[in-house]
C-alpha cells in the first residue's frame, strides 16, 4: 500500500511538473525533520502557495506521512540585499500511516522562512509546525524541518 502511495505521489509531481516548470514557480527538493523526505512547492503567485510532501518519522521507524498546505508569504517583515526571505504561514492537513498504531489525521499550522537565491533557482527553508490531530483522537503534536528546493 505505501509503495502504491509513493509511486503515485512520485508520478503526479512528475507529470504536474513539467507543466507548471514552464511558468518557474515549482519547487522540488528534500526535508530534513520530522518527516524527513520529498517535498513540493507550488506559487500560485508572489504571496499563496501550495505545498506537500511525504516522508517518513524520525521517531518511528514505519510511520509514513502524507501533508499538503495552503501558505501565504510576507515579504515586507525582511531585508537581505540579494534574493528574498518571506516569512510564510498557512494551514494544511496531514495523514500518518503507522504499521503498529491506529492512523492519525490532522490539521497542519505552518510558519516558517524561505530563503530563494537570487543567483540560482533554490530555494532553502526552515519551518516549524504545530498540529492538531483529529483521529484516532484528538491530540497535539509539534513537527518541523529544514530543507531546499530546486525551483523550475
Amino acid at each position: 500500500m505505501i509503495k502504491r502511495a509513493v509511486l503515485m505521489i512520485l508520478a503526479i509531481l512528475v507529470f504536474s511538473g513539467s507543466a507548471m516548470a514552464e511558468r518557474g514557480s515549482f519547487g522540488l527538493g528534500v526535508i530534513v525533520g520530522e518527516p524527513t523526505g520529498i517535498t513540493a512547492k507550488y506559487f500560485l503567485d508572489k504571496h499563496n502557495a501550495i505545498d506537500g510532501g511525504f516522508g517518513w518519522s524520525l521517531n518511528s521507524d514505519h510511520d509514513f506521512h502524507l501533508y499538503a498546505d495552503y501558505l501565504y508569504h510576507v515579504y515586507f517583515l525582511t531585508d537581505v540585499g540579494e534574493g528574498e526571505l518571506p516569512l510564510y504561514f498557512g494551514v494544511g492537513g496531514r495523514f500518518v500511516y503507522r504499521d503498529d498504531k491506529d492512523n492519525q489525521a490532522g490539521i497542519r499550522v505552518p510558519v516558517g522562512l524561505n530563503y530563494i537565491l537570487a543567483s540560482a533557482p533554490i530555494g532553502f527553508f526552515a519551518e516549524i509546525v504545530p498540529i492538531l490531530d483529529l483521529a484516532p483522537d484528538v491530540d497535539l503534536d509539534l513537527e518541523g524541518g529544514v530543507g531546499f528546493r530546486y525551483y523550475f
